[in-house]
């Protein structure tokens, strides 16, 4: 399980940045930025090294493995990473794995710097991800590392939680249940009742000991879309796990993991419930998502989630029947505004104008950075009256255009298509003919 993660890990630090040479470990125990602390390397997984590179790691971690924390220094710290340019590396960075950078340039990455983003729990670092020969030969930003350092932290959470299960025994298992009240709740389930829960729990809940054991049938503390199977394993106690939603007593809900196991409890079968918070993790994996889909110079949606999400929407129109336009804009003149005023300019002008839009349409429609300077805007349930939102899409840019970009005459060109029970366009036929009606608006000009 530990080597799955790091392996995914791997990949999604390749996908997302510009680094094609990645190695990701992971330590025995936390370390902290101090010279003598110390952990030893127990995995590892890599992509774009070389045999001898693999060798050299795995003889690394057969020797012992020993890594020490003084190569964490507040001087190399950037953001929540540490970049170590090259020959000021401290002896502790081991095992040194040659660069494969080629072109250097001069103020850009050289065959030597170090970039290291640890995997933190709490205030101690229980492995790190290492990059080199970035494709762009650029060196890192604040910028560039913060969806790297998203996805380590999310990682962390994951080792800590397979490195506790890889530990645990049956027996343990139930040790933990009982004796780890700081960290989980505990729930023995018998018969549609709660016949014991921990203090964990209880705040988890937040309930009193005596309404849990009232109530029946116990599942109601869980999300209605989970209570079939909780219900099951009642019936037939057997282990497994679950990741749901809690009730809560005050009508809130928590993101838990259960973890059951199948138990006798006073001569009658039984099911035990270790009931972890995730609420962190999950809104930390929501927010990973939501960066995904959004584009960070202006705050829309971006392609991803248009190509994502498209298809469902053009299906459910398809069900109900009901119009779908889809109107596809770019900016008249906008290659000269990045000519003549410089592209800072060009991305404040991209930010107001997508301000415009969003503040034109309804809350149902969703606004798209397609590409460069090209919006585009979906209409679910929308086949008549586009053109007075094109007509005001066009005033408010030329409105804005004259009093916000000097020496440029800024406008919005605008095409559309709409998909009908009676037209039955497909969604590459719409984009196809919304491209069309856009080019002919600008060919007007």
């Amino acid at each position: 399980m530990i080597k799955e993660i790091l392996e995914e890990l791997v990949s999604s630090v390749v996908h997302h940045s510009p680094y094609r040479r990645v190695l990701v470990s992971f330590y025995d125990q936390a370390i902290t930025p101090a010279p003598d602390s110390t952990a030893h390397v127990l995995e590892y997984a890599a992509q774009g090294l070389t045999e001898d590179d693999h060798r050299e790691i795995r003889l690394f971690i057969a020797g012992g493995g020993i890594i020490r924390g003084d190569k964490y220094r507040p001087s190399f710290r950037m953001g929540n990473s540490y970049y170590i340019p090259a020959g000021t590396a401290p002896h502790s960075v081991v095992p040194r794995i040659s660069s494969r950078r080629r072109f250097i340039s001069s103020h850009g990455w050289r065959a030597e710097d170090l970039l290291l983003i640890p995997c933190r729990i709490n205030d101690g670092i229980i492995g790190q991800v290492s990059v080199d020969d970035p494709s762009d030969g650029g060196r890192p930003t604040s910028a560039k590392l913060r969806e790297l350092e998203d996805l380590t932290s999310v990682a962390a959470i994951a080792l800590v939680e397979a490195r506790q299960r890889e530990n645990m025994t049956e027996r343990h298992k139930l040790f933990s249940f009982l004796t780890d009240n700081a960290m989980t709740g505990v729930l023995i389930v018998q018969q549609r009742r709660v016949r014991y829960a921990n203090d964990r729990a209880l705040a988890l809940f937040g309930y009193k000991r005596d309404e849990l054991f009232d109530m029946e049938p116990w599942w109601q503390l869980f999300s209605p879309d989970d209570r079939i199977a909780l219900r099951r394993g009642d019936e037939n106690p057997s282990p497994g796990d679950l990741e749901t939603r809690g009730i809560r007593r005050d009508g809130g809900t928590i993101s838990l993991h259960l973890q059951s196991l199948a138990m006798d409890y006073e001569g009658t079968p039984a099911l035990m419930l270790n009931i972890l918070d995730i609420s962190k993790r999950v809104q930390t994996e929501e927010l990973l998502k939501e960066k995904a889909f959004r584009d960070p110079l202006t705050g829309l949606y971006n392609r991803h989630y248009f190509d994502e999400s498209i298809e469902r929407e053009l299906k459910r129109s398809q069900r109900y029947k009901r119009p779908f336009t889809i109107m596809m804009t770019d900016l008249a003149n906008f290659k000269r505004v990045n000519d003549q005023l410089g592209h800072q300019e060009g991305d404040r002008i991209l930010r107001g104008v997508a301000q415009l839009v969003q503040e034109e349409v309804r809350e149902s429609d969703w606004v798209i950075r397609y590409g460069g300077d090209e919006f585009l805007i979906i209409l679910p349930e929308t086949g008549v009256r586009v053109e007075s939102l094109a007509q005001r899409l066009r005033h408010a840019v030329d409105e804005w255009g004259d009093a916000s970009v000097s020496n440029v005459k800024l406008g919005i060109d605008i095409g559309w298509a709409t998909w009908t029970s009676d037209t039955d366009f497909s969604l590459a036929r719409l984009l196809k003919i919304a491209d069309h009606n856009m080019y002919m608006e600008k060919e007007k000009r």
